[in-house]
């Protein structure tokens, strides 16, 4: 096979398969509304949530679908032989999610369901972080400490798009930012086999949003879509950082910083999962006690839309990545990492200062009492 037959048929792959996974989902996400409002499988409205009545919910049925789909005709890019490990875990998380969904499971055995589906991708040398390539001088990591710290750090992703999965569009609009970030790094470094999981992700991420925003035909994609989600983004994320030094040349910014514009590009996530995390360890209250204390829930009682409130937030991610790309090619790693460390305490001062619920009014009010009689001083 000469090389323009080559480009041709990866051209045919990379293009053909998201718009078959976008149509596809476009025709299934209906159905799975109407089969899901049938067997009355919806999300009602309590005193955390944001909408009223009920909302179908299993929108990430879809996903999983198409996710099976394009491993299924993926399986040529698969160089590494890797797409039966990657469904065997995503079927694990899926399940988890579905179940989750239908009968609330308890929070010990979503988390080893979890557990599970993660440790088949960490049995895959594919997705495993043996080296941070001199960042903060660290080089080689011992692979105990390497299975351990990438589980912990996969487990708390999967868990923060579970918990930014409150309003209208913001899940879909982070997976959506993230997957188009990830696609154009394996697109320059010639991974397509990963690149047809992005664009998969962005394209039935797309049609989800089509009936998300939608009034009359409304659908969420529960924690069936949001644990894969963020199970597939994790994979991604894991897949980036075990790449040696030679696999970036055709990158223009340091391997040693690549932990940093990772997380810069997943900022959202985990930015609203360490800030509500302290919040309830500060309050004494569970970790796994739901609140309104997320970042979307400050947004929209600030006064903005689901949907305003979403971009918003989809906006920020963005800027926050793109500074970090071009701050990781002008300083060393100290430096960057100060910047970052900068962006997150300038995002949560703005959250405290746009919070209008009872804790955080009183908190402004010992902090102005504070000020005053420091000043009388």
């Amino acid at each position: 096979m000469n090389l323009e037959s080559i480009n041709l048929f990866l051209t045919s792959k990379l293009v053909l398969l998201p718009i078959l996974v976008f149509l596809g989902s476009l025709f299934l996400i209906p159905k799975i509304r109407q089969l899901s409002l049938k067997l009355n499988f919806s999300d009602t409205s309590n005193s955390r949530s944001s909408h009223q009545g009920k909302v179908a919910s299993f929108g990430g049925v879809a996903f999983f679908l198409s996710y099976v789909f394009v491993l299924f005709f993926a399986k040529t890019l698969d160089t590494s032989h890797v797409s039966l490990t990657l469904l065997a875990s995503i079927t694990i998380m899926f399940f988890t999610g579905l179940l989750d969904d239908m009968s609330n499971l308890s929070p010990r055995i979503k988390f080893l369901a979890q557990f599970i589906a993660v440790s088949f991708l960490m049995s895959e040398p594919d997705f495993r972080l043996l080296s941070l390539h001199g960042f903060m001088g660290i080089y080689e990591i011992p692979l105990y400490i390497s299975v351990a710290g990438s589980m912990f750090f996969l487990l708390g992703l999967i868990n923060a798009f579970n918990l930014i999965d409150g309003i209208d569009g913001l899940t879909g609009i982070t997976g959506i930012i993230v997957a188009s970030f990830y696609s154009y790094m394996f697109y320059m470094l010639d991974y397509y086999f990963y690149l047809t999981i992005c664009l998969t992700t962005i394209a039935t991420l797309l049609a989800f949003l089509r009936f998300n925003f939608s009034r009359r035909r409304k659908i969420f994609m529960g924690d069936t879509g949001s644990l894969v989600i963020g199970l597939v983004l994790g994979l991604l994320t894991f897949k980036l950082l075990s790449l040696d030094n030679d696999a970036y040349v055709s990158l223009s910014f340091n391997r040693q910083q690549l932990p940093l514009f990772l997380i810069s590009v997943l900022f959202v996530p985990l930015l609203d999962t360490f800030r509500v995390m302290i919040l309830r360890a500060a309050r004494g209250v569970s970790m796994f006690k739901p609140d309104r204390n997320h970042l979307h829930h400050i947004i929209v009682d600030f006064g903005l839309s689901h949907r305003r409130a979403s971009f918003f937030i989809g906006l920020l991610n963005s800027m926050v990545a793109l500074i970090m790309f071009f701050v990781i090619q002008i300083f060393n790693d100290v430096l960057s990492l100060l910047v970052l460390l900068g962006l997150f305490f300038i995002a949560i001062v703005l959250l405290f200062l746009m919070n209008k619920n009872q804790y955080a009014i009183r908190m402004k009010l010992k902090i102005k009492k504070f000020f005053l009689t420091f000043l009388s001083l």
